[in-house]
């Protein structure tokens, strides 16, 4: 079974690395946030357009490996729609 869950895992990282879900700068975000790892060299900003309590939109650019850009491509799936009290919770 672990196996299958590695397999799983490895998938869906390669999967939004190759591909990564909302890979864009959004033309007018009324949040932005940036991350650096200095140890690799990983870099993210991250878009946000709030429409009152609510993610309306939400992109991403930067780079770094794999790993990074797949898990800002599923951040940002799985927060798309979200209030900021469903946010707040899910961290």
């Amino acid at each position: 079974m672990f196996d299958d869950l590695n397999e799983l895992y490895q998938q869906v990282i390669l999967d939004h690395s190759k591909s990564p879900r909302n890979f864009l700068k959004l033309p007018n975000p009324n949040r932005v946030a940036e991350g650096r790892n200095p140890l690799c060299g990983d870099q993210i900003t991250l878009y946000v357009q709030m429409e009152g309590d609510v993610i309306k939109e939400i992109g991403f650019q930067g780079s770094g490996c794999a790993i990074s850009k797949a898990t800002a491509s599923l951040l940002t799936d799985a927060l798309k729609g979200k209030t900021a009290a469903e946010v707040k919770t899910l961290f």
